[in-house]
């Protein structure tokens, strides 16, 4: 072997130990979130696909000014619209994504921001919705006879639901809002309905995906995540603590969410159409339970 082959080949290899040692690392939970989920095996799990994963990271500013606020080459910031009104800018409301992997079990892991989701809420059917809150979510509860109205929609202060990149946003990427609507799905596996867990600290909760968001923004959980893992976003609730009202003829949310180290793990295909408002915490408890071996939780004791 040539000398410059032979130091080619050292190079090579030290690149190798770096790329792996940065994979353990982002495979690793945050030391507060640690224990809760011993029974992963961190270790054997693999980048989902780094190249889209950096596609957030440069979107939120990290990677650069020449790629903020772009994603896939798309410019998202919207002609000839205020300021105040450029929602789907990454830098302001950054996701943050750490980590987004496939894990052992066929799991999809990722590890960023969460951000408050609160379509299909009491607030949202009563006129005190947000800028952008919705009186539907994506996803419905299976059976429902009429899509549109208030009973088949997944209360966000009822039920805990995640959200995953679904819109395309023609108005951005025009022809192409198809294929960036579908992306996160393909590469994942995952679709609405399927369940998982979100952890934050030591602290964890049942899920399930419930609706569907841009598809530059990753990390949103509704408000009964929040309340769930100990951050409550709501001003006050109603007396048996089922809807979020606040106090008075006002936006009744506390509108910010968390910026980092939230957890959230989901299994493709785990979709149950025997889901009901009635029996949809006591399901989503013992599949998370049965999954990741958890213990305890707030909705699940």
């Amino acid at each position: 072997m040539s000398l410059y082959m032979l130091q080619l080949s050292r190079v090579l290899v030290t690149l190798g130990v770096a790329l792996l040692a940065n994979h353990v690392r982002a495979a690793e939970p945050p030391a507060s979130s640690a224990d809760t989920l011993k029974a992963v095996e961190f270790s054997a799990a693999t980048p989902l696909d780094e190249s889209y994963r950096g596609e957030f990271v440069g979107c939120d500013g990290a990677a650069g000014q020449s790629r903020k606020d772009k994603f896939l080459g798309f410019n998202l910031r919207l002609p000839g619209v205020a300021e105040s009104k450029q929602y789907y800018l990454c830098s302001r409301d950054p996701s943050n994504v750490k980590a987004l992997l496939r894990l052992k079990d066929g799991a999809i892991y990722w590890r960023s921001k969460m951000a408050l989701d609160v379509d299909g809420s009491w607030a949202a059917w009563n006129g005190l919705p947000g800028a952008t809150d919705l009186k539907e979510t994506s996803y419905k509860w299976p059976g429902s006879s009429n899509p549109s109205a208030q009973s088949a929609q997944i209360d966000p202060d009822r039920i805990p639901f995640i959200v995953m990149p679904t819109a395309g946003l023609s108005k951005i990427t025009g022809a192409k809002s198809g294929e960036m609507g579908r992306m996160f799905a393909e590469k994942t596996g995952l679709r609405l309905g399927d369940m998982g867990v979100v952890v934050y600290k030591d602290r964890w909760t049942p899920v399930l995906i419930a609706d569907g968001g841009p598809f530059m923004r990753l990390g949103e959980g509704s408000s009964r995540v929040f309340e769930a893992i100990g951050e409550s976003r709501c001003k006050k609730w109603n007396s048996d603590g089922t809807a979020c009202v606040g106090p008075g003829h006002v936006y009744p949310y506390k509108n910010f969410g968390l910026g980092h180290d939230v957890i959230f793990i989901v299994y493709p295909g785990s979709r149950d159409t025997s889901l009901k408002p009635e029996n949809a915490i006591s399901k989503l408890c013992a599949f998370a339970k049965e999954k990741l071996n958890l213990t305890g939780g707030a909705m699940c004791p």
